[in-house]
């Protein structure tokens, strides 16, 4: 999977980064695993000369002379850090002004749980100044003893630790920092072997290593220190360091001795060991981050192909951490999510990867464990969260997680698994939390839910591809007032290419929030697009709904004004239906739409009015023109007396506060006949009307009242 550059730092770690732009004399950044530049500190800009605009992004072979590029000195440090790990040197290198500086280079390949190569972390120094200084040390081992009392003066004003030695590695020279790195006073380490005063261990175990001097005078090549070696002093400090190690020679050629410069790099291999670390662990449960768990489900998938075991991939759901964090305040919400993760972790084998992949979600793959199994192991862990009391400030809060797992084997893909495992997931907070829910293929709430994902993609796609169509259903007068009124709809043309119904995709377009999308393209449409053909139509009415998600979002009145204001159809000739269930949900903002929309002339109709009966106190807050009463209580009203009593009740305190009332799915004679007895004052559904393509309302006859006599009966009123 190729890794977005942004991936290579943890997001949100701001002391982390403010340390490394604190580091100004040397230049640390990181590159990809092409070796083009994502990011880098103030030194870097310090060193180098470029501004993060002009470089991140570039390949970093910009930073060598022609000539080491022509030799492929570039690829081949990429090539050796990927190779070992590591790669350590010194050579000149280009700034943006075209100067040349001597730089020492620490690169270090970054893989992520897996092994899989991310990228590169780089430290570079500015060494030209060392540089001269021991090309000049050098040379002054074979001048005059005047001139190496030149050169002491300049060694003990250095931060380097600096140390020569005889060709039998005998310690001849040692400056101040070196004695304090290594702990020995330079008259004790004179003439004792280079490997006791220069003492080099194994980072990680201890145990020594080969010294890079006796390496030098066998050699009689220029020697670096690998990567995990560390310095033990004689009080047993351990400090990380790089160095370098050239032979002395004489004019003539013949070997004299070494001269080895190291300095103590202990805060930036720690800088390192935190920018690999960083790039694969979620900053707040140290837990691996969404991408190590992308890569190795990945790694996973072409592990069950080759030998056709199967896994399972599961989503985890910390139930109601909104409410801790509302309670308690997001330092205990945070406490909650690091420790629910040690506790997920007790749970599971070391070949388990368990994840956070932002917000309360965390991701589990378990290794080798079919979902048969896997639900052994699942069920231990929803009961340890659901037995575990969060206590936070003499509070005790109550804790579950909602776990959704699918199978992986060897015909899944990554982006299928990702949705079955959330819609699995989704299923199980949907059935109430605290429980485990397996997806199946065409089977359970995870299938639905999964169903409903795929259909709301396809309502973003319809919107963008133009799959949609506006029909209208016509409102009719059940008294004397005569008005041509149509009710706006929307179809949707499935991809492929069969037409759905409202209740096909709108609770998908809901759920995905995608409802805000469908109003504005049917407001558009009508009030540019048909608006012309439409004023043509003398007296016209239109009914347009506009659902919760609009409501919610501020831009909403905005743009509703804005096409408004650009059509030529008047605004008195626009109703705006209210769900009764968004206008409860979403008291302030349809408050706010309501009061604008009928100040400019459009009329509001309260819809589906009588689902919660509890909303009869809303009345008294909302001024609404129209309550259109539910069809369910409008369909028995011929039949029930308690739907009738409901509905007559409903008109009843309509009229009371001046609201006109609508009466839904009047489907035969019967049902018109009682709408009339209770006085409604209009009725829509199957018997009066079906809804009819958009195009052909300004062609169809502008009948304004319907006979109860033509009234046939029909089998829904779903529009």
């Amino acid at each position: 999977m190729k890794m977005e550059m942004t991936d290579l730092l943890a997001p949100g770690d701001v002391r982390f980064r403010m340390l490394v732009d604190a580091v100004r004399d040397y230049a640390i950044y990181l590159l990809d695993a092409e070796g083009h530049i994502v990011t880098w500190n103030a030194g870097a800009e310090r060193n180098k000369g470029y501004t993060s605009p002009e470089i991140l992004g570039k390949s970093f072979s910009r930073f060598f002379r022609a000539e080491d590029i022509a030799a492929g000195l570039p690829a081949a440090i990429l090539a050796e850090a990927a190779a070992t790990g590591h790669f350590e040197g010194e050579g000149w290198r280009v700034r943006k002004d075209g100067s040349q500086f001597w730089a020492s280079v620490v690169v270090n390949a970054m893989r992520n749980g897996n092994g899989k190569l991310i990228g590169y972390a780089k430290v570079t120094r500015d060494l030209t100044e060392r540089k001269r200084q021991e090309e000049a040390l050098r040379a002054s081992e074979q001048a005059l003893q005047t001139e190496k009392d030149r050169l002491q003066i300049t060694l003990h004003s250095i931060a380097d630790g600096v140390i020569s030695t005889d060709c039998s590695g005998l310690v001849t020279m040692m400056n101040p920092a070196a004695a304090f790195m290594t702990g020995w006073p330079a008259n004790q380490a004179l003439g004792r072997p280079i490997q006791e005063v220069f003492n080099l261990v194994d980072a990680v175990n201890g145990v020594a290593v080969e010294n890079p001097v006796l390496t030098c005078l066998t050699l009689k090549e220029v020697m670096h220190l690998p990567d995990g070696v560390a310095l033990l002093a004689r009080d047993g400090v351990r400090r990380d360091i790089q160095d370098s190690v050239a032979p002395i020679r004489k004019p003539t050629g013949e070997l004299v001795g070494s001269i080895l410069v190291f300095q103590d790099v202990t805060g930036f291999r720690k800088i390192q060991r935190a920018i690999e670390f960083n790039a694969s662990h979620d900053s707040l449960t140290q837990l691996p981050n969404r991408r190590v768990f992308l890569d190795r489900l990945n790694d996973t998938l072409e592990n069950a192909k080759k030998t056709g075991l199967e896994h399972t991939v599961c989503f985890l759901d910390l139930d109601r951490l909104k409410i801790i964090n509302d309670a308690a305040g997001h330092a205990a919400g945070d406490m909650l999510l690091r420790t629910v993760g040690d506790l997920l972790s007790r749970h599971l084998r070391g070949s388990d990867l368990l994840a956070r992949l932002g917000g309360d979600e965390f991701g589990i793959i378990l290794h080798g464990c079919s979902v048969k199994h896997a639900l052994e192991t699942l069920t231990r862990i929803l009961q340890a969260v659901a037995s575990y009391n969060f206590h936070w400030e003499e509070r005790i809060f109550q804790v579950s997680v909602s776990i959704g797992a699918t199978p992986l084997t060897s015909e899944s893909d990554v982006p299928g698994m990702l949705k079955q495992a959330d819609a699995a997931c989704y299923a199980a907070k949907n059935a109430g939390r605290n429980r485990i829910s397996v997806y199946r293929p065409n089977e359970g709430e995870g299938h639905e839910h999964h169903q409903q994902m795929s259909i709301a993609a396809d309502v973003r796609d319809a919107v963008a591809q133009d799959r949609l169509s506006l029909f209208a259903q016509k409102i009719v007068a059940t008294g004397k007032q005569q008005q041509l009124w149509y009710e706006v709809l929307i179809r949707m043309r499935h991809s492929n290419g069969s037409m759905l119904l409202p209740a096909q995709f709108i609770p998908a377009a809901e759920r995905y929030e995608r409802m805000a999308e469908l109003d504005r393209w049917v407001l558009q449409r009508v009030l540019r697009h048909h608006a012309s053909e439409l004023r043509a139509v003398p007296d016209l009415h239109l009914s347009i709904n506009i659902s919760a998600n609009s409501l919610n979002d501020p831009n909403f009145l905005p743009f509703f004004l804005e096409v408004l204001n650009g059509s030529v159809l008047p605004a008195s000739a626009l109703t705006l239906e209210i769900t009764e269930t968004a206008l409860i949900n979403n008291l302030i903002a349809a408050s706010q739409v309501i009061e604008k929309v009928r100040s400019i002339g459009c009329t509001v109709a309260l819809d589906d009015f009588g689902v919660g009966l509890c909303s009869f106190s809303y009345l008294r807050e909302f001024k609404v023109d129209f309550i259109k009463i539910d069809g369910r209580f409008v369909r028995n009203i011929a039949k029930s007396k308690i739907d009738f009593s409901i509905v007559r009740a409903i008109n009843a305190i309509a009229h009371e506060i001046n609201a006109q009332t609508i009466a839904e799915f009047v489907e035969d004679d019967l049902v018109f006949n009682a709408v009339k007895k209770l006085n409604i004052d209009f009725a829509q559904g199957y018997g009066i009307g079906k809804p009819e393509p958009i195009e052909e309302t300004w062609q169809s006859a502008s009948t304004l009242q319907i006979s109860p006599r033509k009234l046939k009966a029909k089998t829904s009123s779903a529009s």
